[in-house]
Formats: C-alpha cells, sequence, structure tokens
C-alpha cells in the first residue's frame, strides 16, 4: 500500500511526540478540500482533518488503531483529533490553527476526560468560547471504502460524515454563551502565527 518512501517517513515517525512535531512543521492548509495521508506528505500542508488522518495513519503504521474524536463547535470551526491510548492513559495528535488546540500528553484517565481539556482553549476570534460537544473514538477503519490513506479524491464529505455521527453534549448551548470571554492577551497568543485565510470568522 505505502511507496518505498512512504515507508521511509513513517518508520521515522515512531512516537506520537514525533509524529506531533511533524503535524506542526506542516503549513496550515486553508483549503475547504480534503487530501489523503499520501498527497500531504508531498504537498506538506494539512488542515486539521487532513493532519487527523496522517496522524491515523502514521500510528496505524506503528500498530495503533487509526482513531480520530468529532469536536463540534458553536460559532466556530468543528475540530477533529487523533486519539491513542497507552499504559498511562488517552493522549491526542491534532494539526491546527491555533497554538492550543493541538496535540495532548498520554495521560488522561478517559476519553472525556482529554477532550475537556481542550474546553478552556476552545474559542472563536472574538474570545467566546465555542465546544460543545464530542463523539467516541472513530475507528477509521470503517470508512475504509473511502480509501481515506491514499485516495487521489476528495476526502471532505468523509470528514462532514463525522457530523452525523452520535455526540456527548459538553454544555448545553444556551449556557455556553452565558460563560466570560477569553481575555485579549490569550486569544492573540492562541492564534499567534495563524493562517488568517483558515480562520473562522466568527
Amino acid at each position: 500500500m505505502w511507496t518505498p518512501s512512504e515507508r521511509r517517513i513513517f518508520r521515522s515517525l515512531s512516537s506520537a511526540y514525533k509524529i506531533q512535531n511533524f503535524l506542526d512543521e506542516l503549513d496550515y492548509n486553508p483549503s475547504d478540500d480534503a487530501a489523503s495521508p499520501r498527497y500531504i506528505l508531498l504537498t506538506k500542508d494539512a488542515h486539521c482533518l487532513e493532519g487527523g488522518l496522517l496522524a491515523a495513519a502514521a500510528l496505524e503504521f506503528h500498530g495503533k488503531k487509526p482513531l480520530m474524536i468529532s469536536l463540534q463547535a458553536e460559532n466556530d470551526d468543528h475540530h477533529v483529533i487523533t486519539v491513542y491510548k497507552d499504559d498511562k492513559g488517552w493522549g491526542s495528535l491534532s494539526k491546527s490553527n491555533t497554538t492550543l488546540l493541538r496535540g495532548r500528553d498520554p495521560i488522561y484517565k478517559s476519553v472525556r476526560e482529554l477532550v475537556m481539556s481542550y474546553f478552556e482553549f476552545y474559542f472563536n476570534l472574538k474570545g467566546q468560547k465555542s465546544l460543545y460537544a464530542y463523539s467516541d473514538p472513530i475507528n477509521l477503519n470503517h470508512f475504509n471504502h473511502w480509501d481515506w490513506r491514499t485516495t487521489e479524491e476528495n476526502l471532505v464529505e468523509m470528514g462532514k460524515s463525522f457530523n452525523d455521527i452520535d455526540h456527548y453534549e459538553l454544555i448545553d448551548l444556551t449556557e455556553l454563551k452565558k460563560l466570560p470571554k477569553v481575555k485579549k492577551s490569550l486569544v492573540d497568543a492562541c492564534f499567534l502565527g495563524s493562517n488568517q485565510a483558515g480562520l473562522y470568522k466568527a
């Protein structure tokens, strides 16, 4: 399935730390289209779905299940994180256009606990907190009919289909909107170095 050069790259991504660093070094892709990991390795840019698929493929190469969690947000972009579990707990990998929604170390005892680590740092340009729901881990093997690892086709509809999966509410939307705005200094830190073309305009 993978070419010799692709296998060399995946062999080098032998830990979650190395995978996250690889994602961080990719340029952020502001396009609405979604390419497979094969083409991300060529273009060296990715948005959250593309980076998540690449991370899942890298974890799978090293023997882990390709799992992603869908995060739903109000008045903001939805997000996906690639998740894994080791003997210490749940961790995540993530490509983000912000500094605060990237990966998490595998120290969380449950999926919900892991997701909650994103709550305080998930907000839009106006400083409004926006994360309100999440899914169970999604095994990407259920989406193999999309040939998501190597296809030349656009995977945007595959990503949209995650929205149809059952999600657990973290907070009622009415209560979410009552929360105080995030301080400007944190907003500035969160969006430092972001690709402006890829930011949600709240």
